[in-house]
Formats: structure tokens, C-alpha cells, sequence
């Protein structure tokens, strides 16, 4: 019998924070706000990369103080980066997944491969939530001897009442 009590484990990528930010787009603040939330209540364990923390840190003062307390609010689980996940990075460059400049969403998914995540959840639709970036990165996660990933926007996620 399947356990279907399991909650799914969840890691965000840096979009997610950032639209915290977004105040162009008040439907895409929402959603990213309904998903913390639900992180936040233990629906589902959230984590986020050490490589999100680098872009983190990379922001303008206000917006890192602000980020960091979320980040510290919603207590995610913080994945290292490894060696394994700089070689699965190394072989979605090499099948032309990703260009050098995003090359870091690379590492992001390998990293949430490696660490044998449930779902990669992000706002990133050129790099990350689309069918053939999902397709190319599981034939090689298969081809490296790892599962499958989910790639999913928010919208999959959260709950409709």
C-alpha cells in the first residue's frame, strides 16, 4: 500500500523568493505567498539550494533583509551543494540544456536531484517549467542513474478552495 500521507518534498528555486518582490504581478504574489504559507504549515517540506541563498545575498540590502527573514520565517531545509550535483550540472551543460548564463539553474535542479526532492517548484518558464527543458533534464538524470524530477509552477501546488 502506497503511503499517502507522505508530504511531498518541495525545493524552490529562486523566482519563488524573488516574486515575493514583484509588485508588478499581484496574482503572482498571492500564489507565491499561498505556497509559503502552506510550506510554513508543514503541507509540504520546503527546502531551497544553497546556490538560491548566493542569489539571495547577491540583492539589494532591503530586499536581502527581507528575503532572509522569510527564508528564516518559513524554516526551509537548506540543500549543498556536492560534487554529484556539479557532475549532473556538468552533464545538462553538456547536452545543451543550459547556456553558461543559466548555468545556475542547473545547478538548482541538479542539487534538488541529487538530494532526491519530490518536485522543483519555480517561476523560471524559459529555464526550468517547460516540456522540453523537463524532458531533456530527466532523459539525463535517467542516463546518470537518477529518478525523474517534477518541474511544476505554483499553481500546481497550492490548494484551490
Amino acid at each position: 500500500m502506497v503511503d499517502s500521507m507522505k508530504k511531498l518534498k518541495l525545493c524552490l528555486d529562486t523566482s519563488i523568493l524573488g516574486a515575493i518582490y514583484d509588485t508588478e504581478d499581484q496574482e503572482r504574489l498571492n500564489v507565491t505567498d499561498k505556497l509559503l504559507l502552506l510550506i510554513k504549515n508543514k503541507k509540504y517540506d520546503g527546502y531551497i539550494t544553497e546556490i538560491a541563498l548566493i542569489e539571495v545575498d547577491r540583492a539589494p540590502n532591503d530586499i536581502k533583509l527581507g528575503l532572509s527573514n522569510k527564508i528564516k520565517e518559513v524554516q526551509f531545509n537548506v540543500l549543498e551543494e556536492t560534487e554529484n550535483s556539479l557532475e549532473l550540472t556538468d552533464e545538462f551543460m553538456k547536452e545543451g540544456i543550459f547556456s553558461q548564463e543559466s548555468r545556475d539553474d542547473g545547478r538548482h535542479i541538479a542539487i534538488a536531484v541529487i538530494n532526491n526532492m519530490d518536485v522543483i517548484v519555480s517561476w523560471n518558464f524559459k529555464h526550468m517549467v517547460n516540456i522540453e527543458k523537463k524532458k531533456s533534464i530527466n532523459a539525463v538524470n535517467l542516463k546518470c542513474g537518477y529518478k525523474q524530477i517534477d518541474i511544476v509552477s505554483p499553481y500546481e501546488v497550492i490548494d484551490y478552495e
